[in-house]
């Protein structure tokens, strides 16, 4: 901290420059920080991240029910090509007293994927810029971009991710946090609405039908718990190797890596979110989600309301608050736009905490059919 007199703030400006100046050779390249996780487009593969991201669109999940509408076999949702490539990048890897913090994420997307399909993809750094904040903190921002393509090299989707390189001394504090509790009558209320959750499925929904500032369903997502977080690394591929595997292949890249703040020892950034004293580390008052998770959640607020025949043409979400252990979000649409020449709806999207603060913005374009 700025006052701390144990903190040589010479010493950690010099460090952070070091890695700044080495992040900003690395604009416009390729960077292989990550393998790619999942090349062939399998139905298991599409319900195991169905099922890890909370979508239980059967258009995803239930090959007869795929057969019969929309492309006639399973897809994928929108949000699936995120398990071949993650769309973030860290910078140059090496140490700097830096916490790493998801600010968005954004997709368009050119053409559907089905079972059956391979994926490959290509990751490079678009852009380095830093910023501070109104207390000081100097904020890095690594700006990446990935191109999805298919077995047939066409490009299905491309993908901007940012990345907040946040300055973080020692165990400072990120944020105040109480975690909510849900009593018998808040469940109730849960329950009810998940089972009222609406989807609109082969019930086509036509670009005359849609009304600029009319609202769209609004889905709930949370609380979110550890069981969340797990799920959702299990749908996306093994982040990370065990043992003295996972240790020799950390240490090629120790940027992606956070130590233990009870024994020392480095860990994959990956394990901060499900693990409450790695959030505790982070200056974070419990286990937290990240903007890539943010984004495959409200993926479905869109997907459901399109129905099987529209199409996500682009999705960006926001972050403007980590949502912790026990944070409970209601995601919100409204029409924006229209356009006649393309078939577009353009939507606002919102997430609402349980305590009425806002936590997620985003946008939507999606294409629909015309009436015949």
């Amino acid at each position: 901290m700025q006052g701390d007199p144990q903190v040589d703030m010479a010493q950690v400006d010099a460090a952070i420059d070091a890695w700044k100046a080495a992040t900003e050779e690395m604009t416009g390249k390729i960077v292989e920080e990550r393998q790619p996780w999942v090349s062939s487009v399998t139905e298991d593969a599409i319900k195991h991240f169905a099922y890890g991201t909370d979508d239980d669109n059967p258009l995803w999940t239930d090959p007869d029910y795929a057969a019969k509408v929309g492309q006639g076999r399973t897809q994928a949702p929108p949000a699936f090509v995120i398990v071949n490539r993650y769309p973030i990048l860290h910078g140059a890897p090496m140490k700097a007293p830096l916490a790493s913090l998801i600010g968005g994420v954004e997709v368009e997307w050119f053409g559907r994927v089905l079972a059956g399909d391979a994926l490959s993809s290509e990751p490079r750094q678009k852009e380095f810029y830093e910023k501070r904040n109104k207390e000081g903190r100097r904020l890095n921002f690594v700006i990446s971009g990935i191109d999805y393509r298919n077995q047939e090299n066409a490009l299905v989707a491309r993908a901007t991710g940012t990345m907040i390189m946040a300055t973080q001394i020692g165990l400072q504090t990120m944020m105040e946090h109480e975690v909510p509790r849900y009593d018998e009558g808040a469940l109730e209320r849960l329950e009810s609405t998940w089972r009222r959750e609406y989807r609109r499925g082969a019930d086509t929904l036509h670009y005359e039908d849609v009304a600029a500032g009319s609202e769209i369903p609004s889905i709930v997502r949370g609380p979110l718990t550890i069981g969340d977080m797990v799920a959702w690394n299990a749908a996306i591929g093994p982040s990370y190797k065990a043992g003295r595997w996972g240790y020799l292949d950390l240490s090629k890249a120790m940027h992606t890596a956070m130590f233990n703040p009870v024994m020392g020892f480095p860990v994959k950034y990956s394990q901060q979110h499900e693990d409450a004293n790695m959030a505790a580390g982070r200056g974070m008052p419990a286990p937290f989600d990240n903007g890539v998770m943010r984004f495959a959640w409200v993926a479905p607020l869109v997907t459901n309301w399109m129905g099987d025949d529209g199409f996500l043409k682009r999705l960006k979400v926001q972050v403007a608050r980590p949502g912790l252990y026990g944070d409970l979000t209601t995601y919100s649409g409204r029409v924006t736009a229209k356009d006649d020449a393309t078939k577009t709806v353009a939507l606002e999207i919102t997430g609402t905490r349980q305590d009425g603060l806002v936590n997620t913005r985003g946008e939507a374009e999606v294409v629909l059919p015309r009436r015949a």
